[in-house]
């Protein structure tokens, strides 16, 4: 847990203060608050609620391309953190709503995660409490559905997925649902 808390720590204050640089890196910084391991989808063993931050750099070779992502999550009861990577697309669905520059939007994410949760707990007390993820890497996917107020300002519905993909066993993915704030600075 310490090497995550650094880690999140980090991406707060070193990932905004590089967009300011000339050379862009970040075009947009988001914060979440998520239901931890939902009931809504799956099996919920683990507790608490979950904080996010990502960094998305601007799309990669056209206004259309995916855009890197970076991001972490801690979870308020001592319970699986983690750090991750990957890319995310975007498609505005509807335009000029409620104003001149606003719009809905679509967003998914594909890409690998590092946690600090439990590998096996099968078979022991802490079965009840943890999920047994299997490997310290995991697949990390996700979507969003989310209405853009501005250039600046969005809010999206957010669905999170990480399991190892049944490449070893146990595979109790875990899933994470909740909101998120999006700004592009």
């Amino acid at each position: 847990m310490d090497f995550i808390a650094r880690m999140f720590l980090g991406l707060v204050i070193l990932v905004p203060g590089s967009a300011l640089a000339q050379g862009k890196i970040v075009e947009e910084v988001r914060f979440g608050v998520y239901q931890h391991d939902t009931p809504i989808v799956g099996t919920h063993r683990e507790s608490g609620a979950d904080f996010g931050f990502e960094a998305l750099s601007p799309p990669l070779w056209s206004n259309s391309a995916p855009r890197f992502v970076l991001g972490g999550i801690v979870n308020t009861a001592g319970k699986t953190d983690q750090i991750y990577a990957g890319f995310a697309g975007i498609w505005d669905f509807a335009h000029h709503i409620f104003s001149a520059d606003d719009a809905f939007f679509l967003e998914g994410m594909v890409g690998g995660a590092w946690h600090d949760g439990k590998l096996d707990v099968r078979g022991t007390p802490l079965a009840q409490d943890w999920k047994s993820h299997g490997s310290r890497f995991l697949f990390h996917t996700g979507f969003d559905v989310g209405y853009r107020f501005n250039p600046t300002w969005s809010i999206a519905l957010t669905f999170f997925h990480i399991s190892n993909a049944n490449f070893t066993q146990p595979n109790q993915g875990m899933n994470d649902v909740g909101l998120r704030l999006g700004m592009r600075i």
